[in-house]
């Protein structure tokens, strides 16, 4: 009898534990389901909080390798001739408009083999800021001081880092006579054969890429 009873306080206490194990799953599953939810969230979030830190950046240029202390005490001024000297009052048709110009925070390095802060130019019209990118553009070397200037879109890091990734194939692309551009936020526009495509991610060119080369004689 004695056998019995343990033998039924064995089978309720593994009912019981069983029961627990159950429920503990049921609990595990229902916070990975909520985990999944939040880092969906999070992500939704980030990326609305990206958008609005690149779309306040709208009307800004961003200027490398411009020499440090070139510009003295008038930025703003500076930053003015500079675009003069650049592409040429002729291609400047209205005077620019300029709300804000600085150098990127941080201490200038007195090294000369260490590339200068970079500097960062506000328009208070966006068309400005649009002429100027495309004069850069059109121009292949922009000289100053004897340094190699760069003109580009002022973008958050993040953005910045999307829009890097397509570094290599556009490299690819150019190689093979195949115009290409960046379009906002992070896409690959192509031109090839009187069409335009377009592709959101370094691997979706890539393929491109092997097939327009085993196409090409």
């Amino acid at each position: 009898m004695e056998v019995l009873v343990r033998e039924d306080r064995v089978s309720i206490y593994l009912g019981e534990l069983e029961g627990r194990v159950g429920s503990n799953q049921d609990e595990l599953s229902r916070l990975e389901t909520r985990i999944k939810q939040l880092e969906k969230q999070n992500s939704y979030l980030a990326e609305k909080v990206e958008d609005a830190e690149n779309r306040s950046r709208a009307s800004n240029i961003r200027l490398l390798h411009v020499p440090e202390g070139s510009e003295g005490r008038d930025m703003i001024g500076f930053v003015g001739q500079l675009f003069i000297k650049l592409f040429g009052q002729d291609k400047l048709t209205s005077p620019l408009v300029i709300e804000r110009a600085h150098r990127s925070p941080g201490t200038p390095n007195p090294n000369p083999k260490t590339a200068p802060r970079p500097i960062l130019v506000r328009f208070l019209h966006f068309q400005d800021k649009l002429n100027i990118l495309r004069l850069s553009r059109n121009k292949k070397e922009l000289l100053f001081k004897g340094n190699r200037v760069h003109i580009y879109p002022d973008f958050s890091a993040g953005l910045m880092e999307k829009r890097r990734l397509f570094t290599t194939v556009k490299k690819k692309l150019r190689d093979l006579d195949i115009e290409c551009d960046m379009q906002y936020p992070a896409t690959l526009r192509v031109h090839v054969e009187g069409k335009k495509l377009f592709f959101r991610s370094p691997d979706e060119a890539e393929i491109f890429i092997r097939d327009f080369s085993q196409q090409s004689p």
